[in-house]
């Protein structure tokens, strides 16, 4: 290592070395989601990979009380936020994942801090998540 840059992580308080740890309480997607796909394409190595089927879903929740004909704004938006549930139950009482409620127009009213469902919402037939989750449903059937 370069003698300059000994010194300063010294001077930053970050021990003797020769190897450092550094902790970084944020991450970046602009760096990181580059880097995992060139470790794929370069090397085969997966930075995550699924572990067979789905074992939980991030459910739509209303933020405040929702009005029929309202259309779902999007993540982080003011309609919604996520909770999290067993891919299991959301597929079996038909609720709504948060990645596809975007666009989605309200059929009926919910209240805050109700899960909303397929029932309550009319999804947009233009999206690609929405053709996304729908293929993951085929692909793995509740047994």
């Amino acid at each position: 290592m370069d003698d300059l840059q000994t010194h300063y992580l010294k001077y930053s308080k970050l021990g003797d070395g020769p190897l450092y740890s550094f902790y970084v309480p944020y991450h970046l997607m602009i760096f990181e989601a580059p880097i995992s796909v060139t470790r794929a394409v370069l090397f085969d190595d997966a930075a995550i990979k699924p572990d067979g089927a789905p074992k939980v879903d991030v459910i739509a929740t209303a933020k405040r009380d929702l009005k029929v004909g309202e259309t779902v704004d999007g993540l982080g938006g003011f309609m919604t936020y996520g909770l999290c549930e067993t891919y299991a139950i959301t597929r079996g009482d038909a609720l709504l994942p948060i990645g596809i409620a975007e666009g989605a127009k309200l059929k009926r009213d919910v209240a805050k801090d109700q899960v909303l469902t397929y029932a309550d919402v009319d999804l947009p037939t233009d999206s690609v998540a929405g053709r996304l989750r729908a293929e993951q449903d085929a692909l793995f059937p509740l047994k």
